[in-house]
């Protein structure tokens, strides 16, 4: 053992009974686990809050049209019942449901959002958003960050909530495009030139406000959708159906009939407001305004149909009847804008060729008659013959269902008298057809020979207008019938009475008047 040195610095002498130099550090506060936290009675508030924003939205908002077993109507209305129970009590500081609320909130978070997740992935989003905020200030002692953050979070949910009530009473929404863009159902940009994609038909965004829903979302939600543009902040949407029938002519009413027909299957309630031609298409185009209640939704459509040569057209326009009427300029406005395709070539029907060039001669006999128009074709004999055994030869417009054929007779050893042909061909008309002869004139190319009769007849369900071309020289008679449906005939009228004019009879009492 060692002897410190003598010069060596002593200690200082303490004192144990001095009181402290400097403060000491308080004592941790212990907080009982029987007490619930300021975060946990915040969170008792919000599911009180979400439990009334279920319930307004239940009364509100038009039943799911899909709904499943989790979000059904039923069930809606039990959970948000518990959760007012659980908000109750945290509120008032009793921890007995604190458990059950967290197991609630983590049921939403996992069940919930998978069950939404392939329906809507946007409401997925929210669950995931609302299930946060609260398990933030439920688990746990919830320091100022988590409760500031859980409650922004649950703040921009129910913001949503309250926008998207506002716009089910209202019928305007200034955040839908927002919504919309993020669920990534529209694009980005403004619609402007819509294009088609089954068939180059154009349509033209009457504002900026129209946006082109993506292809995948717009067959999700109807598969028959070729485009389909909406204007989110009205829930306005527009949609086209372009459907073709190869070889034959779709017409505007019968089109329009069938519209009206599927609205009548497909709606609980409907109600047909009016119908007229379409503005910009008259001759091929119908306008029809329908209100339909489907699904509990209460809806105003503006239908556009348009028919051609293989192709019928329908341009749906709609919205829900609180926001239709300021949506209807818009919605009138794209369906006005519609064109038909500049770029498709029509095939011919299967029962027809392309015509020979020049003038078309008969089968029979030597006669000839000239096609007004590249847009003819000649039918086949075997369809021709099927039709009527008496036609020698037959044309077809194809794009306006218009025909011409002949029949050619012959009574050897007699003459035809002109006069009493036209007298028989009129009361067949009238007998056996039972139409009407609207007039009967001397064909003004062939006063001498020729008759022209003008008539009206229902075959088959079909209202037709005809030109009957009746000419007689010789032992020989001819008839040209030239028809078309009674809405397309006013646009084929002068081309049909062109045909009857060019026909030329054989010479008469020549080895040429027939064929062997």
């Amino acid at each position: 053992m060692t002897n410190p040195a003598s010069d060596a610095p002593k200690p200082p002498e303490t004192n144990a009974y001095a009181p402290p130099t400097a403060p000491l550090p308080a004592p941790p506060v212990l907080r009982s686990p029987d007490v619930v936290t300021t975060g946990q009675r915040i969170a008792g508030g919000l599911l009180i809050v979400n439990a009334v924003l279920v319930l307004i939205e239940a009364a509100v908002l038009p039943p799911d049209p899909d709904p499943t077993p989790l979000t059904s109507p039923g069930r809606t209305f039990l959970p948000a019942i518990i959760d007012v129970a659980i908000g109750i009590s945290l509120l008032a500081r009793n921890r007995k449901f604190l458990p059950w609320a967290i197991v609630r909130v983590v049921f939403g978070l996992i069940v919930l959002t998978a069950v939404l997740a392939f329906k809507d992935p946007f409401l997925a989003v929210m669950q995931v958003v609302v299930s946060g905020s609260l398990l933030l200030l439920l688990v746990g002692d919830a320091g100022k960050p988590r409760v500031a953050v859980g409650g922004v979070l649950f703040g921009v949910y129910a913001l949503i909530n309250v926008l998207g009530l506002s716009a089910t009473l209202t019928g305007t929404n200034p955040i839908a495009a927002l919504v919309w863009t993020a669920r990534g159902d529209i694009e980005s940009e403004p619609a402007g030139v819509v294009t088609g994609d089954a068939s180059h038909y154009q349509l033209r965004a009457p504002s900026d406000r129209w946006r082109m829903r993506k292809p995948e979302s717009a067959k999700k939600d109807n598969p028959l959708a070729d485009r389909w543009i909406t204007r989110p902040d009205l829930d306005a949407h527009v949609m086209v159906i372009a459907e073709k029938v190869p070889g034959m002519l779709v017409l505007p009413d019968a089109l329009a009939d069938a519209v009206i027909e599927n609205g009548k299957t497909s709606a609980t309630a409907f109600e047909l407001v009016g119908r007229e031609p379409l503005r910009t298409h008259p001759e091929n185009g119908r306008l029809v305004h329908t209100r339909s209640t489907t699904s509990g939704m209460e809806v105003e459509t503006l239908t556009g149909v348009v028919a051609t040569y293989e192709r019928g057209y329908q341009i749906l326009a709609f919205a829900p009847k609180k926001s239709f009427p300021q949506a209807e300029p818009e919605l009138r406005a794209f369906v006005e804008s519609f064109e038909l395709p500049t770029d498709e070539v029509p095939g011919l029907p299967a029962d027809a060729e392309p015509l020979p060039a020049g003038r078309l001669t008969g089968v029979s006999t030597n006669y000839t008659l000239l096609p007004p128009s590249e847009r003819w074709a000649l039918r086949k004999d075997e369809a021709a013959k099927k039709d009527n055994p008496l036609a020698d030869r037959w044309i077809v417009r194809p794009d306006k269902d218009a025909h011409v054929f002949v029949v050619a007779e012959h009574a050897p050893g007699a003459v035809v008298d002109l006069e009493k042909y036209t007298d028989a061909v009129a009361s067949t008309i009238k007998e056996r057809m039972g139409g009407t002869i609207e007039s009967r004139e001397p064909l003004r190319t062939d006063p001498k020979n020729a008759r022209l009769l003008h008539a009206r007849a229902d075959t088959e369900g079909m209202k037709l207008v005809y030109y009957y071309g009746l000419f007689a020289r010789g032992d020989r008679g001819f008839q040209v019938i030239a028809f078309a449906r009674a809405e397309v005939f006013p646009s084929v009228k002068d081309e049909l009475e062109k045909v009857i004019e060019t026909f030329e009879m054989p010479p008469e009492n020549t080895a040429a008047s027939t064929k062997p």
